[in-house]
Protein backbone atom coordinates (compact mmCIF):
# COMPACT_ATOMS: atom_id res chain seq x y z
CA UNK A 1 0.00 0.00 0.00
CA UNK A 2 0.94 3.54 -0.08
CA UNK A 3 2.67 4.70 2.57
CA UNK A 4 0.72 8.01 2.20
CA UNK A 5 -2.54 6.78 1.56
CA UNK A 6 -1.93 4.60 4.70
CA UNK A 7 -0.89 7.55 6.77
CA UNK A 8 -4.07 9.07 5.62
CA UNK A 9 -6.28 6.39 6.36
CA UNK A 10 -4.59 5.81 9.59
CA UNK A 11 -4.84 9.65 10.47
CA UNK A 12 -8.58 10.18 9.24
CA UNK A 13 -11.16 10.58 12.24
CA UNK A 14 -13.51 7.26 12.87
CA UNK A 15 -16.96 7.40 12.37
CA UNK A 16 -17.71 6.23 15.73
CA UNK A 17 -15.98 9.05 17.17
CA UNK A 18 -18.19 11.98 15.17
CA UNK A 19 -20.98 10.09 16.26
CA UNK A 20 -20.35 10.03 20.07
CA UNK A 21 -19.50 13.95 19.88
CA UNK A 22 -22.95 14.40 17.94
CA UNK A 23 -24.78 12.78 21.12
CA UNK A 24 -22.72 14.35 23.33
CA UNK A 25 -23.48 17.67 21.93
CA UNK A 26 -27.44 16.54 21.87
CA UNK A 27 -27.10 15.71 25.06
CA UNK A 28 -25.35 19.07 26.22
CA UNK A 29 -27.87 20.95 24.34
CA UNK A 30 -30.98 19.63 25.64
CA UNK A 31 -29.53 20.71 28.84
CA UNK A 32 -28.95 23.75 28.37
CA UNK A 33 -32.34 24.45 27.03
CA UNK A 34 -33.89 23.05 29.78
CA UNK A 35 -31.77 25.60 32.17
CA UNK A 36 -32.80 28.28 29.95
CA UNK A 37 -36.80 27.14 30.15
CA UNK A 38 -36.21 26.89 34.28
CA UNK A 39 -34.85 30.37 33.97
CA UNK A 40 -37.18 31.94 31.66
CA UNK A 41 -40.27 30.31 33.56
CA UNK A 42 -39.10 30.28 37.06
CA UNK A 43 -38.68 32.33 40.35
CA UNK A 44 -36.12 33.96 39.20
CA UNK A 45 -36.86 36.02 36.09
CA UNK A 46 -37.24 39.68 37.12
CA UNK A 47 -41.30 40.05 36.88
CA UNK A 48 -41.72 36.88 38.81
CA UNK A 49 -39.96 37.66 42.27
CA UNK A 50 -43.26 37.74 44.31
CA UNK A 51 -44.12 34.16 43.49
CA UNK A 52 -43.21 31.24 45.86
CA UNK A 53 -41.13 27.98 44.06
CA UNK A 54 -42.26 24.89 45.00
CA UNK A 55 -39.60 23.05 43.20
CA UNK A 56 -37.28 23.01 45.89
CA UNK A 57 -40.14 21.99 48.36
CA UNK A 58 -39.80 18.49 49.70
CA UNK A 59 -43.22 16.38 49.65
CA UNK A 60 -44.97 17.38 52.45
CA UNK A 61 -48.43 17.67 51.63
CA UNK A 62 -50.62 15.89 54.21
CA UNK A 63 -53.88 15.36 54.07
CA UNK A 64 -56.65 13.68 56.45
CA UNK A 65 -57.57 10.27 55.25
CA UNK A 66 -61.24 10.35 56.56
CA UNK A 67 -63.28 12.58 59.20
CA UNK A 68 -63.37 9.49 61.66
CA UNK A 69 -60.03 8.91 61.69
CA UNK A 70 -58.78 12.30 62.10
CA UNK A 71 -58.15 11.82 65.83
CA UNK A 72 -56.27 8.72 65.47
CA UNK A 73 -52.39 8.36 64.19
CA UNK A 74 -54.12 7.10 60.89
CA UNK A 75 -55.81 9.87 60.10
CA UNK A 76 -52.77 12.28 58.45
CA UNK A 77 -52.22 10.48 55.34
CA UNK A 78 -48.74 9.96 53.65
CA UNK A 79 -47.41 10.38 57.28
CA UNK A 80 -45.14 8.17 59.26
CA UNK A 81 -47.23 7.94 62.14
CA UNK A 82 -50.26 6.74 59.24
CA UNK A 83 -47.45 4.32 57.81
CA UNK A 84 -46.64 2.79 61.24
CA UNK A 85 -50.72 2.42 62.18
CA UNK A 86 -51.38 0.87 58.72
CA UNK A 87 -47.73 -1.59 58.51
CA UNK A 88 -49.32 -2.63 62.11
CA UNK A 89 -53.07 -3.17 60.89
CA UNK A 90 -51.50 -4.80 58.29
CA UNK A 91 -49.42 -7.12 60.56
CA UNK A 92 -52.41 -8.04 62.58
CA UNK A 93 -54.27 -9.25 59.60
CA UNK A 94 -51.43 -11.34 58.49
CA UNK A 95 -51.14 -12.98 61.85
CA UNK A 96 -55.20 -13.50 61.80
CA UNK A 97 -55.19 -15.01 58.24
CA UNK A 98 -52.45 -17.24 59.06
CA UNK A 99 -54.08 -18.85 62.34
CA UNK A 100 -57.47 -18.93 60.14
CA UNK A 101 -56.26 -21.27 57.62
CA UNK A 102 -53.62 -22.90 58.94
CA UNK A 103 -56.01 -25.24 60.92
Amino acid sequence: MNPITRWIRDHMEKYDHNENGFVDRVAEMSIHCLKKKDQAHGKTGRTQLYQKNYASRGDDRHFVAHSTLKASSAGMNSSASALEFYSMQGMKKREEMLKKYSD
